[in-house]
């Protein structure tokens, strides 16, 4: 079982996690004679650990979802020491992901984004959607020193990568990411009532800068390679008002920044939904957005004297079984580049973004195109008499004429919605579609595919 929250001013985590790997049993024992230790320690010795776990009690004023994860880790030490009995679990199957999730609910309102002003950069240099790999497998591309599989959950567009928990999952390194950057990716939180009244699987997410080699990420999973750099967001997630999220980050091993605690009362309304996630990087600043409300903006908190290269996931342990709850991943984005979508069309007279997202195969327009949408509608209210022509674009995936009939449904979606939700004056737009016989990169990889799916304006 998880604290909620990671101990500030803590050594890098990865050596204690080979350590526990290779003295698991030795842990148990010790965990047993104290009791109410967690069963995760992020780096300090047993003693040091105690010692600040109670000073930031004192100082944070925990709350009770702490206090309740503390009370249950006896039972979950009684747990680990506990003969395993039953029969064996069964190899992992496309039915080991609950095809429907309970009471999945609605995706997010359009509405819900009006204030959400993420503008994710120019040029995608990094994209995952999974759709390549076997149902049931782990992601060719992906490492873990654990379990996880490809996955696809009824009511959620494409696949979805499975992170069992007490797992951590790397992703490729994303090359050329410069010191401007955004990132987006999906999560779908799978929680059950709490019956167990004790923690929920901690949750961390994970930007890393890593020493160049070919055996970078397996040293890095066995806590033989520690970043150059690092940032660490830690999720302790309820399905009510309680979870709760930090930060920290550590250049060179040592602590740069870090926010412990804070409290994250809308994130129990997105479980068993689609949970959208933007990070945009500036050098230092850094600024987190989810669901389209804005959790962080801060502006020196991240190291700059090193390059990240790849985005990780860490599970933590719980009382709940596997079957119990699952965390899902999917539509993973890197993109590079200031965007700066009213010089480059005043100077150009066009422009195309891939930020302006649809349902699969639908011309739904997702909710965190709000913010693109909002920087198109203020260019046109600036520019009067501005007349703009709406093109869409696709991929190659599928019919040649379903996608231009696509294309062209998604370019009348976005007119109608500059028109109805921003008050832009429908004949100022024209729309049309071009399917995928204008594509801005090759076809044969997820980034590729990512650009080409794309709108693009065009002064009239």
């Amino acid at each position: 079982m998880q604290p909620a929250l990671a101990a500030p001013n803590r050594c890098s985590h990865l050596c204690m996690r080979a350590v526990a790997r290779q003295c698991n049993q030795m842990k148990k024992i010790l965990f047993a004679s104290l009791l109410l230790l967690p069963a995760f320690v992020h780096g300090q010795s047993l003693f040091d650990r105690v010692k600040q776990k109670a000073k930031t009690r004192v100082n944070q004023q925990v709350d009770k979802g702490i206090d309740r994860a503390l009370d249950g880790a006896e039972k979950t030490v009684k747990d680990d020491n506990a003969p395993a009995t039953g029969a064996a679990p069964a190899a992992p199957t496309e039915a080991s992901a609950p095809k429907a999730l309970e009471q999945p609910g609605a995706e997010p309102a359009f509405r819900s984004y009006s204030r959400y002003d993420f503008v994710p950069g120019a040029d995608i240099v990094f994209a995952e959607d999974f759709a390549q790999d076997a149902i049931g497998e782990f992601p060719l591309q992906w490492s873990t020193n654990n379990r996880g599989e490809a996955v696809t959950i009824d009511g959620f567009d494409g696949k979805w990568l499975r992170m069992f928990k007490e797992g951590v999952f790397v992703s490729p390194a994303v090359k050329n990411l410069p010191a401007n950057f955004t990132l987006e990716f999906d999560v779908v939180l799978h929680l059950p009532p709490n019956t167990l009244h004790t923690n929920y699987p901690q949750l961390d997410i994970m930007l890393l800068a890593l020493e160049a080699g070919a055996d970078k990420t397996r040293k890095f999973l066995n806590g033989q390679q520690h970043p150059k750099a690092e940032l660490e967001l830690m999720i302790a997630p309820y399905p009510d008002d309680r979870s709760k999220i930090s930060i920290e980050t550590h250049d060179d091993r040592e602590l740069f920044f870090s926010k412990h605690g804070r409290d994250l009362p809308q994130l129990g309304a997105y479980v068993n939904k689609r949970t959208h996630f933007a990070f945009w990087v500036q050098g230092s600043r850094l600024r987190l957005w989810i669901n389209g409300e804005k959790v962080y903006d801060l502006p020196q908190a991240m190291p700059t004297r090193a390059a990240f290269t790849q985005l990780a996931f860490e599970t933590h342990n719980s009382p709940y079984e596997e079957e119990q709850l699952g965390y899902y991943l999917s539509n993973v984005r890197f993109a590079q580049g200031a965007p700066d979508l009213r010089s480059k069309f005043l100077a150009e007279g066009r422009f195309a973004t891939s930020g302006i997202l649809f349902s699969s195969n639908s011309d739904v327009i997702q909710p965190e195109s709000a913010g693109v949408l909002a920087e198109i509608a203020a260019l046109l209210k600036e520019n009067a008499a501005l007349r703009v022509q709406i093109v869409g674009h696709t991929d190659s995936d599928g019919d040649d004429a379903k996608n231009l009939t696509l294309s062209k449904a998604r370019a009348a979606a976005v007119k109608a919605a500059l028109s109805t939700q921003y008050g832009i004056d429908a004949a100022r737009m024209d729309s049309d579609g071009k399917g995928e016989a204008q594509p801005a990169a090759p076809n044969a990889t997820a980034e590729g595919k990512a650009r080409n799916r794309r709108v693009e304006f065009v002064k009239l």
